[in-house]
Order: structure tokens, then sequence, then C-alpha cells
């Protein structure tokens, strides 16, 4: 009896040594993955900011453009002006000879 009472106790201290480096192993392994995880959580940080400034660079370049086109049919309205100011004018002048 007293031998396997003590192949118990062996087969106990075993098995809790072993459970000891397991349990040591997954906390360095846990410690590892955090500091993956703080690392990834700095990158997923870093990229907002990136992508946050883009879309803001996005957004004014959008709005220059849309200035230049303001600009651009600005002109094309004081060209039509121009020529419907002429094409009147031509019709005063031909009103003013008859």
């Amino acid at each position: 009896m007293t031998h396997s009472y003590d192949d118990l106790v062996a087969t106990f201290e075993s098995n809790l040594r072993k459970l000891m480096d397991d349990f040591k192993s997954l906390q360095e392994e846990n410690s590892l993955l955090r500091e993956r995880l703080s690392n990834k959580e700095q990158d997923v940080e870093l990229l907002k900011a990136k992508f946050s400034e883009l879309q803001k660079n996005y957004d004014h370049l959008r709005i220059a453009k849309t200035l230049a086109l303001s600009d651009e049919e600005r002109n094309r309205s004081k060209q039509q002006i121009n020529k419907l100011v002429r094409e009147i004018d031509k019709c005063l002048a031909l009103l003013l000879n008859d």
C-alpha cells in the first residue's frame, strides 16, 4: 500500500511540475502576445491618424477642384454674356441705322 501511495505522490508531483512548467510557458506566451497586441494597437492608431490626414487632404483637394471648376464656369459665363452683349449691340446698331 505504501508503494502505491508513494507512486501516487510521485505521479502527483510529476503532474504538478508539468502543470507549473506549462503555466510558466503559457504566462510567457501570454506576455509575448500582449506585447504583440500592444504593438498592433499602436500600428492601428498610427494608420487611423494617417487615414484621417489623407481624408482631410482628399477633402481639401475636392474643394479646390470644385472651386477651380467654379472659376472655369465663371469664365464660360462671362464669355457667353460678352457674346450676348455683342449681339445686342449689333441689333441696336441695325435698329439705329434703319
